[in-house]
């Protein structure tokens, strides 16, 4: 219900109970007025006093009337007068006249006192204005009481929230109060103040990433770069004196182009899942044969550096989990990369284990390489963290755990590593199960 609506109930509310109320207090006046004085307003009359006369003999007179006054009603009756003072009342006369069979003659005076109604219409008047101003007046105070706490005090509250929405105070939550438009201007303001809120985040968030991004490429850049001009030069200064000499020089900087490409592209991807600026497209993948995939991949490299790569699937049945084909296949990539870093040629190895709980899909890489102290265990997820085996490895942007976790993360998982030295480090991923079928 609008506040259009809701006011023109509220009018027309008001005046039916003013209404009604001031109905049954004067329906009571009058009830208890006539009580009171035992007539009938309505048909202007009063109190009834009967005469009874029998052969000109009076044998009943309940109000005691004196045979003269009773004279004189007979005499107001023959010159066809029906009306009779006594006492300052003015009665109507009727009368009714028969014979008994034993030639008794009687005559009925009945007298019915005439009452002045106006004075009780101007009390009546007086006290129907008097009830229906007093009713009128309170029950607007209490609609208006109404209207003050669901709609003026609302639209108070809501003027302050903007002042400070104005003056950049975000913070503070906009609670929806009040009818119709007001509360919806109230979620209007409140939806306002997130979308602000929002936008200021993901600005200081933009320029962070801004100072970042120059900052890390400037600092991360500076040493390939340096080896590519280095091997450049030796190529031009006849450092680099046989055919053989310059197939090598050149073949490191095209290493080193190619480092820094990969570093580029760690750093926009980077900024992008950390700004949500790139969307999740979920499929419900078999996470075995995904698994399996990968490691089809990854398979000729470690064979290649004399390395080993092992699945142990330690599943009951084959799961599908929704996670997004592309992007989780860099989490996989970038994990299984760093353990190939850190793992020694002839005795390296990283064994990919598959377990689960009740909800969820577990996947451990376990490596045996040289393991991450304690004091940096907590850190090995953070951008550029100095002390990550990731950044000491040549050939790493410092990003590729990173990358992993907003990824994981944007789907709905977790992910979290355990390292002991000199035994090996292992990262887990946590993802919650879609439908548990066989396929």
């Amino acid at each position: 219900m609008n506040l259009k609506q809701r006011f023109l109930k509220q009018s027309i509310l008001t005046l039916i109970i003013t209404i009604i109320i001031t109905g049954c207090v004067g329906f009571v006046y009058d009830y208890f007025y006539n009580l009171l004085n035992k007539s009938s307003v309505y048909v202007g009359l009063g109190k009834t006093a009967t005469v009874v006369i029998e052969n000109d003999n009076i044998i009943y007179n309940d109000e005691e009337f004196s045979s003269l006054q009773i004279k004189e009603m007979m005499m107001n009756i023959s010159v066809e007068s029906n009306y009779y003072e006594h006492d300052n009342t003015k009665f109507i006369l009727d009368t009714e006249t028969f014979t008994t069979v034993s030639g008794d003659e009687f005559m009925i005076i009945t007298l019915n006192a005439v009452t002045d109604a106006s004075d009780y219409y101007r009390s009546l008047m007086l006290l129907v204005f008097i009830i229906f101003l007093i009713v009128f007046i309170v029950t607007n105070i209490v609609v208006q009481k109404q209207n003050m706490i669901n709609i003026i005090n609302p639209i108070i509250n809501l003027t302050k929230e903007t002042e400070r929405l104005r003056t950049g105070e975000l913070e503070t939550a906009i609670i929806e109060q009040g009818y119709g438009e007001v509360r919806e201007l109230g979620s209007a303001v409140e939806q306002l103040r997130l979308q602000l809120k929002n936008s200021i985040y993901y600005q200081q968030k933009f320029d962070e990433n801004r100072k970042f991004l120059i900052s890390s490429i400037s600092h991360d850049l500076k040493t390939p770069v340096t080896s590519i001009r280095g091997y450049l030069d030796g190529v031009l200064d006849g450092v680099a004196d046989t055919d053989e000499k310059k197939k090598y020089y050149l073949s490191k900087a095209v290493d080193k182009t190619k480092l820094i490409n990969n570093m580029i592209e760690d750093l926009l991807l980077y900024s992008k899942l950390d700004l949500n600026q790139m969307p999740f497209e979920k499929d419900r993948i078999n996470i075995v044969k995904y698994i399996e995939s990968c490691l089809e991949d990854n398979s000729a490299e470690f064979e290649r550096e004399n390395k080993g790569i092992i699945l142990d699937n330690k599943l009951s049945d084959e799961y599908l989990v929704n996670i997004d084909r592309e992007k989780f296949k860099r989490v996989i990539q970038n994990i299984v990369d760093n353990a190939k870093r850190n793992i020694k040629k002839e005795f390296g190895k990283l064994t990919i284990i598959l377990r689960e709980t009740n909800s969820s899909v577990i996947m451990e890489f376990k490596d045996n390489g040289k393991g991450i102290s304690k004091d940096d265990l907590p850190y090995v997820f953070d951008k550029f963290y100095r002390a990550d085996t990731a950044r000491a490895v040549e050939g790493s942007s410092g990003l590729g755990l990173a990358i992993a976790k907003q990824i994981v993360e944007g789907l709905g998982g977790r992910i979290w590593a355990i390292s002991e030295i000199d035994e090996g480090t292992s990262i887990i991923i946590s993802l919650k199960k879609a439908i548990e079928r066989k396929w």
